[in-house]
């Protein structure tokens, strides 16, 4: 016999079935949804992503156009450059006699076989008649002779001050052979010099200019004057405006001009014959926006010493005002953007300005380095603006504009993809 159960029965079951499960997926809902809170509550966001301006990294270069207007200005030979540059801007490729522009060559030359530091006496030569012969020769040609006995003992200072001051020919052939013994060895030395330095124009045939043969085109005197200046010795003589000599001798004068007449000259040296006309290369030193350089012009060929003054002075005054000032970095200049993960656009800006002047054919360029950020106040560190110049390099601070804020909980709550990664 079979019982029935009661459908109440198994309705009532059935009820607490139901509500037993719907406690459980509850419970589990409630669990889950506190989880996700917790994870988004403690999730942190994502980085924000930085993006330089379209102008953050730049370069700037100065015209090189106005330093070869300098040249251009002048119809005779002449070329002008700076001491511390490799450019050199010439209105004539042609050689031209150097007359006693030579004597620089011939200094630099045998410096380099016997160095001499500055304000020694060096070594000593003993006048012979072989250097008596030349000093009667260059007087019957109206050269720069001072006529001492034979025997005379004469330092290595005392023939450098008379060949680069008066400008004297018979020292000047005196030092050279009593350095390298002949006119065939000296020549030699010039020409392994020359090939060295890459003057390719230079032609020596004796060491005093003057024989017309001895000639270079302006660009090359150039880079001779740029030598002589690096050298401290020759420095020395060519900025001397005078000097006091034994033997009867007594003062001298240094035969350029330019050194009782304009500020900031560093001398260098003239040269005249009747071939070659008036000669000289010269430096000064000028002070442009806070940056001191030193200008060097060369002129060849003038027609008188009062020509070759004015086209010099034009060309070295031309150069000291060719400098041209340029701003790298603006104060408060924006860089970049640093955007955050909800969309907040955050300006980076520079607390400081830089600027540099430079001389034609001269560049300086900015180059940014930022770095990650996160949250954070306003004024924090996110890189550098790194502006290299011809003078060196300086670091201008990039700072966010505005505070880095944090989403909100209710928006990392309805974007869980955006805080927690995956799409």
């Amino acid at each position: 016999m079979s019982s029935a159960v009661d459908p109440a029965l198994k309705r009532a079951a059935s009820r607490r079935r139901i509500r037993r499960l719907s406690v459980t997926l509850l419970t589990l809902c409630v669990l889950l949804a506190g989880g996700y809170t917790a994870a988004i509550a403690l999730a942190t966001a994502p980085a924000p992503e930085v993006e330089l301006a379209a102008d953050a990294e730049q370069e700037s270069a100065a015209d090189p156009a106005s330093a070869q207007a300098i040249v251009d200005a002048h119809t005779l030979p002449t070329a002008v450059g700076w001491l511390h540059r490799d450019e050199i801007w010439s209105n004539s490729a042609d050689t031209h006699p150097i007359a006693s522009i030579s004597k620089l060559v011939t200094a630099l030359v045998c410096l380099e076989q016997q160095p001499l530091d500055p304000g020694a006496e060096g070594t000593v030569h003993v006048w012979t008649e072989r250097d008596r012969a030349l000093q009667e020769d260059y007087l019957a040609r109206d050269g720069v002779a001072y006529p001492i006995p034979v025997g005379t003992e004469v330092t290595t200072r005392q023939m450098l001050t008379l060949m680069l001051l008066p400008s004297a020919n018979d020292f000047a052939s005196a030092y050279a052979y009593s350095v390298f013994g002949d006119n065939d060895a000296f020549i030699a030395a010039v020409d392994a010099w020359k090939a060295e330095h890459g003057i390719e124009s230079l032609t020596l045939v004796e060491p005093s200019g003057m024989d017309e043969g001895n000639t270079a085109t302006a660009e090359d005197v150039l880079r001779i004057g740029r030598l002589a200046l690096a050298n401290p010795t020759i420095a020395e003589f060519t900025r001397t405006p005078h000097a006091e000599l034994p033997w009867g001798i007594g003062l001298v004068e240094n035969t350029n001009p330019l050194l009782s007449r304009t500020p900031g000259m560093l001398g260098l040296k003239t040269g005249r014959s009747s071939v070659a006309g008036y000669n000289l290369v010269a430096a000064q030193q000028s002070s442009a926006s806070g940056r001191e350089l030193v200008g060097i012009a060369v002129t060849l060929s003038r027609g008188s010493a009062e020509e070759r003054i004015q086209s010099t002075s034009a060309a070295l005054a031309a150069l000291a005002a060719a400098p041209q000032p340029v701003g790298l970095v603006a104060e408060g200049e924006t860089v970049g953007t640093a955007t955050t993960v909800d969309g907040e656009d955050i300006p980076l800006v520079t607390t400081a300005s830089a600027s540099a002047v430079l001389v034609p054919g001269e560049s300086a360029s900015r180059i940014a380095e930022l770095k990650p950020l996160d949250a954070g106040k306003a004024g924090r560190v996110a890189g550098v603006i790194r502006v290299e110049t011809p003078t060196g390099s300086e670091a201008v601070p990039v700072v966010t504009a505005e505070a880095i804020v944090e989403p909100g909980f209710w928006w990392r709550f309805t974007h869980p993809a955006a805080v927690l990664g995956g799409g």
